[in-house]
Formats: C-alpha cells, structure tokens, sequence
C-alpha cells in the first residue's frame, strides 16, 4: 500500500485519472485538494449529509479504455472528518488487487472487492442519471440515446407523449440548461406533471439563473392556486430551484410556503427544504419558521432525523439553536427539541 495511506494516491499509482464527486445534497464537483485533504485527515467533508460523505469517483484509466465509477459513502466523525478504520482495510485490499495488473484488466475485478468494504451504495435513479449525464459531459461524449426523444417532446409537449420518456434524457437536458434555456423557459409551464417533477429533480444539481427560477416557481404557484394542490410538484419546485443562486427568490418562496397553514402542514415539503434548502436556513427567520412547522407536524422521528443531520452543518447551527432555545418559542417546539434531546417521557 502506497506510504500516503490515501484512496486517491493508491489509485493513482495503479494509473489511473480520478476526479471526485459529491452526490449528498445534490450532484458537484469536489476539488482534488479538497479530497486529499479530507482523505487524509486535515479537513471536514464539505458536503455532508446523514452524518456521512456521499461520493462518485470517476476513474479514468490513464492508457486508455472505458472509465470505472464507484458509489462510496464514508462515515464521518463529531467533526466531520473521515473516520479513518472504515476506509483502511478497504485500501489494503485495493493495494493488493490493483498490483496485479493492468489498470483496464484491475478495474474489472474491483466489484467483490468493493461490495464486501460495506462502503458501497447505490444512487437514486435521478442522481444516477445526472452524474451519468455529467460525467459524459465532461469526458466529451455524446448525450445518451434518449435525449432527443427528450428535445422533441419539449418543443411540442401538448402534441407528444410523455410516459415512455426516459430520465436519463431529462438529465441530459438539464445538464445542458444554459444551451437550451429558452426551450426550458417556454415550455416548462406546459409539460406533464411528471416530466415537470423529473426535470426538477435534476436541476437540483443546477446553478440555475433567476429567469429560470422564475419560470419553475411561476408552475408551482399556478399548481398552489388550483382546488387540489399537488405537493409533489411543489417538493419537486424546492428541489430544482435550490442549487440555484437566485438565493432572493428562493427564500421568498419559501417563505411563502411556509407562512401557509396548508403547505406548512405537508412533511414532505419540510423535508424538502431541510433536505435540499439547507444553506438557506442560516437565515433566522426562515430557520424559526421551519422549525415550528416541522415539530406542528408532530412526526417526531423526521424531526429528529432532519435536525440531527442539520445540526452537523456549522453554516447553520447557530441559527437553529436560537430559534429552539429561544424563551418565546412555541410549547410543540420545545416538546419536539427536549424529545430530540433527552427522548420521550416515560409513562406511568
């Protein structure tokens, strides 16, 4: 095993390029400097979610062939560090198998070795496609088969079929938003629900501009207004806007929903903005107005699991804490933070 003791030096050594992703939160870019760092003990994850570091490593054999990509979740520490044991035996192993030949040959006999580390996992299916659309983005590759299906249906949404498109072909235009942002502009008010909600769900991983922000929020209002709203369009509206640096209209949104007594009651629009917006509760008012919402609900154990994972973030605890320790806040708020803390009563 290479003296470094680091997953990024060994798999350099068996040459190969690797470039490292962070699929949490949302599909980006982790620069190599930020991944040794954090392999090696010096820094936090940027990115965690779930207490852990949720990875894509791209590996690309440096004489040549087809790429090799490996799904790894690292637990992290108090601090958000990498817990060092978890990935040691995992390098040895690795060590051993990649110096038994060439990299084309070594990358094909890796799977066993990674299935049995325990440091595996598999994506969703919309983070799949995205980092698949990303990555052939960024290895110069033609967009998937689907993608044109994908055009024709979205230049004409009320004359085409909707149900037999794949999302791989919606993650190929979403990774291309910028090239085809008027078509998105024009026609995202009118596509099917479902094909709204994917498109959503990809441009998660999208530094999106206000226009198209304003364009997705603009669905979600028409939606809200209608007899029987659909909160899954509305989830998937926080979804594709929040990566977005519109950060304004976000948070007006937001605001709006939660100011609501119908949608704040919805816990899966509340996941979605702990899960997706979590940045934008450093703002206090919206971190106060979350919380209450989210204990109203009464679920405890989203509660718990939403809190837990945010707490781990520093950009956003102390607006957190200020809203759960603050004396005015509301009875099921502290109920909900004192259960989070010390469990539930016990009965007599």
């Amino acid at each position: 095993m290479s003296e470094s003791g680091t997953l990024s030096t060994l798999i350099e050594e068996a040459n190969f390029k690797l470039r490292w992703f962070d699929l949490g939160r949302r599909l980006q870019s982790v620069p190599k400097s930020t991944a040794e760092a954090f392999e090696a003990g010096q820094k936090p994850w940027p990115h965690p979610y779930l207490r852990q570091a949720w990875t894509g490593l791209l590996l690309q054999p440096a004489e040549g062939g087809e790429p090799a990509v490996w799904f790894l979740r690292f637990p992290l520490d108090e601090q958000g560090k990498l817990q060092l044991q978890a990935r040691d035996g995992l390098l040895r192993a690795l060590a051993q198998e990649l110096q038994q030949g060439p990299a084309t040959e070594s990358a094909l006999q890796l799977d066993h070795l990674l299935q049995q580390s325990g440091l595996i996992y598999t994506p969703s299916t919309e983070r799949q496609a995205a980092f698949h659309a990303h990555t052939g983005l960024l290895l110069k590759r033609p967009a998937s088969t689907h993608y044109e299906a994908v055009l024709n249906y979205f230049r004409a949404p009320q004359e085409s079929r909707w149900d037999n498109l794949a999302l791989q072909g919606i993650a190929d235009l979403t990774a291309r938003w910028e090239s085809e942002k008027a078509l998105l502009l024009r026609q995202i008010a009118q596509v099917a629900a479902p094909v709204f909600i994917n498109l959503c769900q990809c441009l998660e991983n999208e530094p999106t501009n206000h226009q198209l922000v304003e364009a997705i929020t603009a669905r979600a209002g028409t939606t809200l207004a209608g007899d029987s709203p659909d909160y899954g369009v509305i989830a998937a509206t926080i979804r594709g806007i929040s990566y977005s640096p519109a950060k304004g209209l976000r948070q007006a949104f937001l605001q709006q929903l939660l100011l609501s007594p119908a949608t704040a009651q919805s816990t899966e629009l509340l996941t979605a903005i702990g899960s997706r917006c979590a940045l934008d509760l450093e703002d206090r008012k919206l971190a106060k107005l979350w919380l209450n919402a989210l204990a109203r609900t009464r679920n405890q154990d989203t509660f718990n699991l939403l809190l837990s994972d945010l707490m781990f973030i520093p950009q956003i605890r102390a607006s957190l804490l200020e809203a759960l320790r603050d004396p005015q806040r509301e009875e099921v708020l502290a109920r909900a933070f004192g259960t989070f803390l010390h469990g539930p009563r016990p009965i007599h």
